[in-house]
């Protein structure tokens, strides 16, 4: 497993990075993961692989939004704000929640929407 360093926290605290894969000749996709460096614990581990990382901005020391398409569908977007401090994620504005219900609000937020 090959990662690749996406950004990381004003205080360098936690890393976003990437794991690349080869979902079609020549079609990439970044998968998202979130580790904090003090602890080596990793957030954010989504097991759908098919989901690609476009952008991660920090908005602080510990809050980091990350725009996600789901491949193969490509478009739309969702935006996620996870704020590592508190352990929470919320997609598209919606109510913060645990993070180890991320993909659950992912796949809901993806079924919600028309292409």
């Amino acid at each position: 497993m090959t990662l690749e360093e996406r950004g990381a926290s004003p205080d360098g605290r936690f890393i976003v990075r990437v794991e690349q894969l080869e979902a079609r000749a020549f079609q990439w996709v970044d998968t998202p993961q979130l580790v904090d460096t003090a602890t080596g614990l990793v957030l954010v581990q989504l097991a759908d692989a098919c989901w690609h990382l476009d952008s991660a901005d920090w908005c602080g020391e510990s809050v980091v939004v990350m725009r996600l398409r789901h491949f193969p569908d490509g478009l739309p977007s969702y935006e996620v704000r996870v704020d590592c401090g508190q352990l929470t994620a919320l997609v598209d504005g919606g109510d913060p929640r645990p993070l180890a219900e991320l993909e659950e609000m992912l796949e809901t937020a993806a079924r919600g929407r028309t292409r």
